[in-house]
């Protein structure tokens, strides 16, 4: 009996509690009623694409765009959209976790801005259901929050008139919500500062709605600078002070890719071409190439190049392609060298193809070599390549890249515009620890292939000349004591060394 007692004290304490914070709420702070979006924030809620993509900087508004378009949505009271009206509304709002994502965020957000007569009962208290996590609505429409770290057996369930993800959610959340908007033809919106990088978001909703590719899909980006409602001085202190990558993660919402780009100085409108005809480079001043990554789960990624006479490289054809055999490769190789008019001069490959594989007793590249495509081994120390392949991604003296990739390569374009640094598991051990230098192994197999071609090309940049009297050491002696040593003549290269007619010898000994 004591207990009980107890507990009924306490749930009063707790209703009284509701009680005053509401009332506070109401004479401090705006509702609905009284919210003033910004341009942005109108063009947000005024969209009715499926797929509402809204994009920004740290405080710019974009958690309040989604709070308000939910409660629009959930009162049928939407000033820009025709919303149901004749039925309760079902939504699904989800964040990060459940403790920093939904109790602090996403309950206040409603706190603040939904009318206590709006919701069942007339108070947050009688409407929220805090055991299921659901917040229900005098009309009969009901939220539901949730969180990322659940499991995703969590996230079935029936159909849905929308879900607002706050903050950025893992792919197979997504997929796992959008199964429920199908029957109602229910609408998704993202509101979220892209902290983590170059993900899927960016791969099949970002660049889809930005390029048109996908006309069920609205893109509006937001900076922190266009809130109107911030201190712009106190704006540009907190920018001042970040890094370059994170000013434009945190300050204007851009895709930075974590980690830092691989492939900085590539530029799609400097690197990439119109596809050309190969048959107009079949003179014997131009070398061909072909190179391979194989792989049978992740794609085999194979590679046609072309170099001029000025190492100027063309990456002019792609085969890329997963679950597939080697026979399979070779006849699509083949038949594509055909169409092209001229076999590679040389084919290479992973170095770790010729690894003998226990079943078969022979290796990748002697399976290929028996099928008629031999290929030599490629160079695989990444940092070296990595360093060749930037080498070419300069900028000749005549202005244009020494690498250029026609546009119907469609894989390697997109894998050198995402390839990034291995990062560091959570953000504390990147804090503590210097960078990796080791590329994230994802998406990476046209890049693969690329580098171990560029891994057999000369060095592009010029050697350094020998410093000014600089004494040739000798071989087995001491070149200070011979009287044959002379000084290297500081204008020679060290191929012109050999050709040159100096009046000096390696002494072999001192005999």
């Amino acid at each position: 009996m004591p207990k009980k007692r107890t507990k009924e004290i306490s749930t009063v304490e707790e209703a009284l509690k509701e009680l005053t914070e509401g009332l506070t709420r109401v004479v401090h702070t705006p509702d609905m009623n009284s919210y003033n979006p910004h341009p942005k924030q109108v063009a947000f809620h005024s969209s009715n694409k499926r797929i509402r993509l809204y994009i920004g900087g740290n405080r710019s508004g974009k958690t309040t765009g989604g709070i308000m378009e939910d409660i629009w949505w959930l009162t049928g009271r939407h000033p820009y959209l025709d919303v149901p009206k004749h039925r309760p509304v079902a939504g699904r709002i989800v964040s990060v976790d459940f403790l920093n994502g939904v109790q602090k965020i996403i309950i206040p957000q409603l706190k603040q801005w939904v009318p206590p007569s709006q919701l069942r009962g007339g108070s947050w208290y009688s409407a929220y259901d805090a055991q299921d996590r659901v917040l229900n609505f005098e009309n009969g429409s009901f939220v539901e929050l949730m969180s990322y770290d659940q499991d995703l057996d969590k996230f079935a369930g029936t159909s849905r008139d929308f879900v607002h993800y706050d903050e950025e959610p893992p792919e197979h959340i997504r997929n796992e919500n959008r199964a429920r908007l199908i029957d109602r033809k229910g609408k998704e919106w993202f509101t979220l500062t892209p902290v983590e990088g170059m993900l899927w978001i960016f791969d099949q909703i970002y660049e889809p709605g930005k390029t048109g590719q996908n006309p069920n899909i609205e893109v509006i980006e937001v900076g922190m600078e266009e809130n109107p409602f911030l201190d712009s001085q106190e704006v540009r202190e907190y920018l001042d002070s970040l890094s370059e990558d994170e000013r434009k993660i945190r300050g204007q919402g851009e895709f930075v890719t974590r980690g830092g780009l691989v492939y900085k100085k590539f530029n799609i409108n400097t690197h990439v071409i119109d596809p050309i005809d190969p048959k107009k480079y079949t003179g014997p001043q131009y070398r061909w190439y072909m190179s391979l990554d194989h792989g049978f789960n992740n794609p085999t990624a194979v590679l046609w190049h072309i170099v001029d006479p000025d190492n100027r490289v063309i990456t002019f054809a792609e085969h890329y392609e997963s679950e597939q055999t080697i026979d399979y490769h070779v006849q699509v190789i083949k038949n594509r060298e055909a169409l092209h008019g001229r076999l590679p001069d040389l084919r290479v490959c992973d170095p770790a193809l010729a690894q003998r594989q226990a079943v078969t007793g022979t290796s990748i590249q002697t399976e290929y070599a028996m099928r008629g495509i031999g290929m030599a081994l490629g160079n695989n120390d990444v940092l070296t390549g990595v360093a060749k392949v930037n080498q070419y991604l300069d900028l000749a003296a005549d202005g244009k890249p020494n690498w250029l990739i026609t546009a119907n390569c469609a894989n390697l374009i997109r894998e050198v515009q995402r390839l990034r640094w291995k990062t560091w598991a959570s953000k504390k051990q990147q804090s503590e620890n210097n960078p990796y230098d080791q590329i994230h192994k994802k998406d990476d197999h046209a890049c693969d292939s690329a580098r171990y071609l560029f891994s057999f090309l000369p060095e592009l940049k010029p050697i350094p000349k020998l410093p000014t009297k600089t004494v040739l050491p000798q071989i087995g002696g001491n070149s200070a004591k011979s009287p044959t040593a002379k000084f290297i003549d500081p204008n020679l290269t060290p191929e012109a060394l050999g050709k040159a007619k100096t009046e000096w010898k390696v002494v072999l000994n001192d005999d």
